[in-house]
C-alpha cells in the first residue's frame, strides 16, 4: 500500500511531479511517499513575506474555526487522519478518534488559547499593542521563522508546537516525523479547507528531510531560523543543537522519563485506575508515562490486583495499538528476562500489559508497551533515589493531598511536573513546560522606556543628567 502525503509551502500544496522527484517513507512496513526537499522548495519559503500584523483574536477566532470542522465526526479530513492513524501508524479505532477529538479540543478552547498567552506572556494585550510597565512601555513581537522539528511518538506534541507559534505570530517551518507524517499536515490542509489565502494558512510550511541524509539543502532552511522548537529522542535533539545557527534560541523538548507515586490509598480501586490511564495513553511513547510505581504503604498486593483489572479494562475502552515485530521481541524478552530473574511477572492474555514487580535498586530493560515495574517502598526517599534531575517529567501521585505533602522534595530533587493520577496527559494552562514558559523563548520583548522627565517612586526629580554631573549632586537623590 502506497500513499501520498504533500508538502504545505506557505499554505499552498505543493505535490512531487514523478517519482524521481519522491522520496518512500516505511511505517510498519507500509510505504509513504513525500516530495524530496529540493532548491525550489527552500526559495518558495525564503521569498515568502510572513504577515505577523493579524490580532490575537484573530488569530484565535480562526483557530476555532477550524476546531469546529475537527468537532464534527463527518468531517473528511478528520475521518482521513484516523483512517491514517489506524492503517500506517497502527493506532486502535479508540486511540486514533481520541487523538482527533484532542485537536478538536485544543483549537475550540478559545479562553485557554487566551490563558496560554496571559499566563506565559502576562498579559494577552502584549502580543497587539504597547503596554506600560512601571518605566517602560512593552510588547511582544514575533522572533520571525520558527522551525520546529517534530518527533512522531505524540502527534499532539506536534499541534501544540504549531499552535504556539502561531499565537505569537510567527511564522512555520515543520519538519514533518518520518513516523508521522499525517499530523502537521492534516492540520494545514483543514487551515486550507477554512481559507487558503488566511494569513494563518500562510504562515504554515511543512516539508521533510532525513537527519542521516546529507545536510546542505536541510542547513539552509536551519539557517533561515529565527528560533528552533527541537522534539525528540537524544539522537534528534543533537542533531537540531549542531546544526542551529551559534545565535538563534533553541527550545528542547527531549527524551524524559515518568512515574507514579501511590502514597498509602483508601480507595485502590481510584488509584488503580489512574495508574493505568497514565500507562495506557500513547501505550508509554509520550515523556509523561508513568513507567515505574512506586507504592507507600500497606494493600500493596490488593492494589496490584486492582491494577491488573484496570489493565484489562484499558485493553477495551483503549486497545493497545499495533506493535512492529522489534516491539514484540523487546516485549517478550523483558518478560523473560524478570521471569528469570525471579520477579513476579503478570501479562495479558494478548500482551496486552506487563505488571512486574521488581527491586528497585536493579536495572531492568523497559520495552514500553504498556510495561510497568511497580515497587513497594517505605517511604518517599525511596521513589526520589530514582529521581533525576533533567530526565524526569512527570510524576503523578494518588492520593492528590499528598502532593502538597511531598512537592517541595520532589521539586528538589529535580521533578519538572506534578499531577494527580490519571492525569499525566493533560497540560493544564499556567503550568511550566519541561521547567520553561515556552511563549517567552518565541517573542522578542521589546521596550520603549520613559523619557527624562519621568519621575519615579523613588526619585521625584527629573532625570537631567548632565546637571548632575555638573552640580555634582548624583548622591542627593539616592534613595
Amino acid at each position: 500500500m502506497e500513499k501520498k502525503v504533500p508538502f504545505i509551502l506557505n499554505g499552498s500544496i505543493y505535490q512531487s511531479s514523478n517519482k524521481k522527484t519522491t522520496r518512500e517513507l516505511y511505517i510498519n512496513d507500509k510505504c509513504i511517499q513525500v516530495p524530496l526537499i529540493n532548491n525550489e522548495v527552500i526559495e518558495i519559503i525564503k521569498k515568502y513575506n510572513h504577515d505577523s500584523t493579524s490580532k490575537l483574536h484573530t488569530i484565535i477566532n480562526f483557530l476555532y474555526t477550524v476546531g469546529q470542522r475537527w468537532k464534527s465526526e463527518e468531517y473528511s479530513r478528520r475521518r482521513t487522519y484516523i483512517r491514517n492513524l489506524v492503517t500506517f501508524l497502527g493506532y486502535s479505532e479508540q486511540m486514533a478518534k481520541l487523538e482527533a477529538n484532542w485537536i478538536s479540543m485544543i483549537l475550540c478552547s478559545k479562553s485557554a488559547l487566551y490563558d496560554i498567552i496571559t499566563n506565559d506572556l502576562g498579559s494577552r494585550h502584549i502580543i497587539d499593542e504597547w503596554i506600560p510597565q512601571d518605566e517602560c512601555y512593552i510588547k511582544a513581537f514575533p522572533k520571525g521563522k520558527s522551525v520546529h522539528l517534530l518527533a512522531g511518538n505524540v502527534p499532539l506534541s506536534g499541534i501544540t508546537s504549531i499552535i504556539r507559534a502561531l499565537l505569537t505570530k510567527n511564522q512555520c517551518i515543520i519538519k514533518m516525523s518520518s513516523s508521522d507524517p499525517f499530523t502537521p499536515t492534516a492540520l494545514a490542509m483543514s487551515f486550507i479547507d477554512v481559507s487558503p489565502t488566511h494569513p494563518i494558512t500562510r504562515s504554515l510550511s511543512i516539508i521533510y528531510w532525513s537527519h542521516s541524509e546529507d545536510v546542505i539543502l536541510a542547513s539552509k532552511i536551519m539557517d533561515e531560523a529565527d528560533v528552533v522548537i527541537a522534539w525528540g529522542g537524544e539522537n534528534s535533539i543533537k542533531w537540531a543543537v549542531k546544526h542551529t545557527p551559534a545565535h538563534i534560541d533553541i527550545l528542547k523538548f527531549g527524551p524524559k522519563k515518568s512515574l507514579s507515586i501511590i502514597d498509602n490509598p483508601d480507595n485502590l480501586t481510584a488509584a488503580a485506575s489512574g495508574v493505568a490511564h497514565d500507562v495506557c495513553f500513547y501505550d508509554q511513547q509520550a515523556c509523561f508515562s508513568t513507567q515505574n510505581v512506586y507504592f507507600i504503604g500497606e494493600n500493596f498486593y490488593k492494589f496490584k490486583k486492582e491494577l491488573r483489572s484496570k489493565l484489562e479494562l484499558y485493553s477495551k475502552i483503549l486497545p493497545k495499538g499495533k506493535q512492529d515485530f522489534e516491539s514484540k521481541a523487546a516485549f517478550s524478552l523483558a518478560e523473560r528476562e524478570c521471569l528469570f530473574a525471579g520477579y513476579d511477572v503478570q501479562v495479558g492474555e494478548q500482551k496486552n500489559w506487563m505488571i512486574v514487580e521488581s527491586p528497585m535498586d536493579v536495572l531492568t530493560s523497559q520495552p514500553l508497551g504498556r510495561c510497568v515495574y511497580i515497587h513497594h517502598v517505605l517511604d518517599i526517599q525511596d521513589a526520589c533515589n530514582y529521581i533525576n534531575k533533567y530526565t524526569t517529567q512527570t510524576v503523578s501521585i494518588y492520593p492528590w493531598k499528598s502532593s502538597f505533602k511531598y512537592r517541595d522534595k520532589l521539586a528538589y530533587y529535580g521533578v519538572e511536573r506534578i499531577v494527580e493520577s490519571g492525569m499525566n496527559n493533560i497540560f493544564r494552562v499556567g503550568g511550566a513546560h519541561d521547567t520553561m514558559r515556552p511563549l517567552q523563548r518565541l517573542v522578542r520583548f521589546v521596550s520603549q522606556e520613559r523619557p527624562f522627565d519621568f519621575t519615579t517612586k523613588d526619585v521625584a526629580v527629573e532625570i537631567e543628567q548632565t546637571k548632575f554631573l555638573e552640580e555634582d549632586k548624583f548622591l542627593v537623590f539616592v534613595p
